[in-house]
């Protein structure tokens, strides 16, 4: 892999905000930061980082539109992944240098903007695509120098996002099932014939443990939340004509290795989503699974404990969502960070701070 030394990155600014609600909730052992890329007014990305025990916000530039953000544990360093087709990732140092370098993809590869630690954090995970081959690759790392140490199959094309599993001995990956290519952009080369996939891959051999697909080919698996048992959500991206035909649902469950099972959706709230889900989460505590949908600007909400019907939430284009201390935060396009209480869904959302100067990107880590 050919790496450049360091990257300087400018740094982009920072500003203050309150958030009364949730610094009032935090405490010991709890989240402190949230991460995002995000793009501000005039058009420059970055990674965005809001500190909830000093309640300041910082913004570094990046080169390149970011997607998943990882906070590398017990460190100042931020992995922000290059979104598809993008061929590097960028270790931000957030100590305040504002320095970086750069993670190149090995040649004739790209990124798919998703990656993971193993255990004890020395194996970084990442998705790619060997695209003049067609297929699917999760490349191993040192987490240290960044340096390639091997890679599995991803056991399908188009792998985006990748989890470890509870077990620290098996990692769950959403294979999109899609074609590219960087001489095409960001083209899907073989949407009647792709084949999206959930697959189980051991830690240590990289051997295929077990495959699950929908039975709607072409519903992209894209994005996954994992349960602390071993439960996994599935949100879905639909490659399909929408004037044709809709899909059934975009969302799936697994429940602890058994069947991959759409979540029941009404018809015209299916239509109203224009077949797109950003971002997953779960809540263990309520067991409850949510997601956000930009192009129908809602925010759907699971009860999987009483199998209840889906609650819907009118949200402007939300983007990013996780769990902070038993609430869900979510972000959205228009610069807003808010919370939704999973005891008290009816109430809607508490907004904590708006910045109309930054567009949230898809996903919203804390760390």
């Amino acid at each position: 892999m050919n790496r450049r030394d360091a990257l300087k990155l400018a740094f982009a600014g920072a500003a203050s905000f309150a958030m009364p609600k949730l610094m009032a909730s935090s405490g010991a052992g709890l989240a402190s930061t949230l991460f995002s890329a995000s793009e501000n007014n005039i058009g420059q990305y970055q990674l965005s980082l809001f500190t909830l025990a000093t309640n300041e916000a910082r913004h570094f530039a990046l080169p390149f539109r970011a997607h998943d953000i990882l906070p590398l544990p017990s460190t100042n360093q931020v992995l922000a992944f290059g979104r598809r087709p993008q061929m590097q990732c960028v270790l931000v140092n957030t100590d305040g240098s504002g320095t970086a370098k750069e993670m190149n993809a090995t040649e004739g590869r790209h990124f798919f903007g998703h990656g993971c630690l193993n255990t004890d954090n020395s194996v970084l995970f990442t998705t790619e695509s060997e695209y003049d081959e067609a297929r699917g690759v999760i490349g191993l790392r040192d987490a240290n120098t960044l340096q390639p140490i091997g890679e599995y199959e991803s056991y399908g094309m188009g792998p985006h996002d990748i989890h470890l599993m509870p077990d620290g001995k098996t990692l769950v990956v959403a294979n999109g099932g899609i074609e590219t290519h960087p001489d095409y952009g960001r083209r899907k080369l073989n949407i009647e014939t792709m084949q999206p996939s959930l697959v189980y891959i051991d830690v240590a051999s990289g051997k295929k443990i077990d495959e699950y697909r929908l039975d709607d080919h072409q519903l992209s698996i894209r994005h996954i939340a994992v349960s602390p048992t071993g439960g996994v959500g599935v949100a879905t991206q639909f490659q399909g004509d929408l004037s044709k035909r809709q899909p059934n649902s975009l969302v799936a469950w697994q429940q602890n290795g058994g069947n991959l099972v759409n979540l029941q959706m009404p018809k015209a709230l299916i239509e109203s989503l224009k077949g797109y889900i950003a971002d997953i989460a779960y809540n263990d505590i309520n067991q409850q699974l949510v997601v956000t949908a930009p192009r129908g600007n809602q925010v759907l909400l699971w009860d999987l404990q009483h199998q209840s019907a889906v609650k819907t939430f009118n949200l402007s284009e939300p983007s990013g969502i996780s769990v902070y201390d038993n609430s869900f935060v979510i972000s959205n396009t228009k610069g807003a960070l808010m919370t939704l209480d999973p005891k008290h869904p009816i109430s809607g959302f508490n907004e904590h701070y708006k910045d109309s100067n930054i567009n949230w990107d898809n996903h919203l880590t804390i760390s």
